[in-house]
C-alpha cells in the first residue's frame, strides 16, 4: 500500500510539472513548440522595460511567435495592437 501511495504522489507531481509547460494564461511560460519563433529581445516588446525587472516575464505565443512581456499589465496593450509591437521583433 505504501508503494501505491508513493507512486500516486510521483504521478501527481509529474502531472503538475508537465501541465504547466503549455499553458498560455499570460503568466506561465509556454514550452517551445516546433515552428515557434523564439523571442530575441531582452526587453518587453510593449514597455521596453528589462525582462525580469518586474518579476517573472509573461510568456505566450502569438501566431507562431513567442512573446515576452515584463508584466501582465502590458498584455492588453499588446493584444490591442499586436502588429505595432511585432515590428520591434522583425527589426532585430
Amino acid at each position: 500500500m505504501k508503494n501505491l501511495s508513493g507512486l500516486g504522489l510521483v504521478t501527481l507531481l509529474a502531472v503538475g510539472v508537465f501541465s504547466g509547460c503549455n499553458k498560455e494564461d499570460g503568466g506561465t511560460p509556454v514550452a517551445a513548440e516546433g515552428g515557434t519563433k523564439p523571442y530575441t529581445l531582452d526587453v518587453c516588446v510593449v514597455s521596453d522595460e528589462k525582462l525580469g525587472s518586474m518579476g517573472d516575464p509573461v510568456v505566450f505565443v502569438h501566431e507562431g511567435q513567442e512573446i515576452k512581456l515584463c508584466c501582465k499589465s502590458c498584455k492588453p496593450d499588446f493584444e490591442k495592437e499586436p502588429a505595432k509591437f511585432l515590428t520591434k521583433l522583425a527589426a532585430k
